[in-house]
């Protein structure tokens, strides 16, 4: 195909059918990474409490999960929220959003690494009995990105079997340790439902949103799936079931699960061991299972490689089809000639990721820069389903008239902008930036400079290339 900037390159058409998508969408999401990742820094800020804020995580993604499906079932592209708002909206404004998508996705790359060298240093702690640190943990980030750089490059078609296969055994293990300390604690008269109560957070509704952003950062990867569009086997049916189903059954899973580990340390603990530079869903592990344990990093570590390599795959497709479009530059818009990938966007971001991961990490700590990372990670995802959630009620009232429907391309759009505004709101307001320049107000800057950024490299497009911005628009052809 060529494209409009001139340089030639296509995906691989139905390289995915129903079972590969499903593949990467769960692969993606990573059930056992909700808990083993994000309950830690979750519970350290909402003690006890952790079921009910994933419960609310899933309330406010349901509306955008929804909206996602409904456009992608209109527009399947592997540009994803660029390609839908640029429809939707106009040229400039899905470019901006397209710039915002893929920086997310690109943040999502740099925080995978940060996790494996957490994980591999508990693994190392455990079967070697030291105390690792830094340089330990550096080798998992190069160990980590070296392997995914060995499998992004053959194509999307990951074994849909094993990877599937492997994210049941994940999820199974997290489930069998969430029933082993509830059944202990029944077993000791203890039957305890407050976990699942808003109000029984650490430290009131300040320790509610902000441990929001980590049952959030669990639910980020759903989007990746819609970029796969251009590579899936009917992806107007497939994608949208995929979506909604993943963001349900998976927010009900963590939970359930997470009630289980909530009962199993004091509310106060979690920040402690974190603060100390200890995963605290490892000391439990220990606790129950004792040498037992070490199955649940080993589970952890595959599902990190999971999730690093399919957050590749979603910030290359939004590269490329902007790269097509000439909104980056065209060498984004090639492929590998064997291989069919967008081998350059693959390159640009895990050299990157190893730069920032070996910065970040020294400056912060290592659970720090996970935190970091995943703060503005999420920050990016809510302001992308903000603008997703417009495209969708838009484009279906300017375009698809005959099919626009109040409650599905109104009310609901309506609904995923008022979620995810309000975790945006509280989540990264006042308290964040009471926090330091450490853990919160270079977190806030950090995220301001990239979207005044995103603007003025829009607004220069617009002036040298005013051609790219201005293309015909295909919505109410499409």
């Amino acid at each position: 195909m060529q494209s409009e900037n001139g340089s030639k390159g296509t995906l691989r058409a139905n390289a995915l059918g129903p079972f590969g998508v499903a593949a990467l969408g769960v692969v993606m999401m990573a059930p056992a990474l909700g808990i083993y990742a994000n309950l830690g820094p979750l519970s350290g800020y909402a003690g006890k409490a952790a079921p009910a804020v994933f419960l609310t995580a899933l309330l406010c993604i349901m509306p955008s999960a929804i909206s996602y499906a409904l456009i992608t079932r209109e527009l399947p592209s592997a540009g994803s929220a660029y390609t839908w708002l640029s429809e939707a909206v106009n040229p400039f404004f899905g470019t901006c959003v397209g710039l915002l998508q893929a920086a997310l996705f690109f943040f999502a790359v740099i925080l995978q690494p940060i996790l494996f060298g957490l994980f591999l240093n508990e693994l190392a702690g455990q079967l070697l009995r030291y105390q690792p640190g830094y340089g330990t943990w550096m080798i998992g980030v190069l160990v980590s990105t070296a392997f995914v750089a060995l499998l992004a490059y053959p194509g999307i078609q990951l074994s849909a079997k094993s990877s599937i296969a492997l994210t049941v055994i994940e999820a199974g293990v997290v489930l069998a340790l969430a029933c082993t300390i509830l059944a202990v604690a029944f077993s000791r008269g203890r039957f305890d439902l407050t976990p699942f109560n808003p109000s029984a957070t650490l430290q009131g509704s300040k320790g509610f949103f902000q441990g929001l952003v980590f049952a959030l950062l669990s639910f980020v990867g759903f989007g990746v799936i819609t970029t796969a569009a251009e590579e899936t086997h009917s992806p107007r049916s497939v994608i949208p079931r995929v979506v909604v189903l993943a963001c349900v059954l998976l927010g009900l899973f963590w939970a359930l699960t997470s009630w289980g580990f909530c009962v199993a340390l004091k509310p106060e603990a979690w920040g402690l061991y974190l603060k100390e530079g200890v995963n605290p869903v490892g000391v439990i592990a220990r606790e129950y299972w004792m040498g037992g344990s070490v199955i649940v990093m080993i589970t952890a570590i595959t599902a990190v490689m999971g999730v690093y390599l399919a957050s590749v795959v979603g910030y290359s497709r939004v590269a490329f089809a902007m790269g097509r479009d000439g909104t980056l530059p065209a060498l984004f818009g090639r492929v590998h000639p064997k291989f069919q990938v967008p081998w350059i966007a693959q390159h640009l971001v895990l050299i990157v990721t190893l730069v920032v991961t070996a910065i970040w990490g020294r400056w912060l700590g290592l659970y720090l820069a996970y935190a970091w990372w995943g703060s503005v990670v999420v920050f990016f995802a809510m302001l992308t389903s903000i603008f997703v959630n417009i495209g969708c009620g838009l484009y279906f009232y300017r375009f698809r008239k005959e099919m626009f429907n109040w409650f599905w391309h109104a009310l609901i759009p309506l609904l995923g902008i008022v979620a995810s505004f309000i975790p945006l709101y509280y989540s990264f307001g006042t308290d964040m930036w009471r926090a330091g320049w450490k853990q919160g107000q270079s977190i806030i800057v950090f995220c301001a400079l990239v979207l005044v950024g995103v603007v003025l490299y829009t607004g220069g497009l617009s002036y040298s290339r005013p051609d790219v911005l201005r293309r015909h628009s295909i919505g109410a052809a499409s």
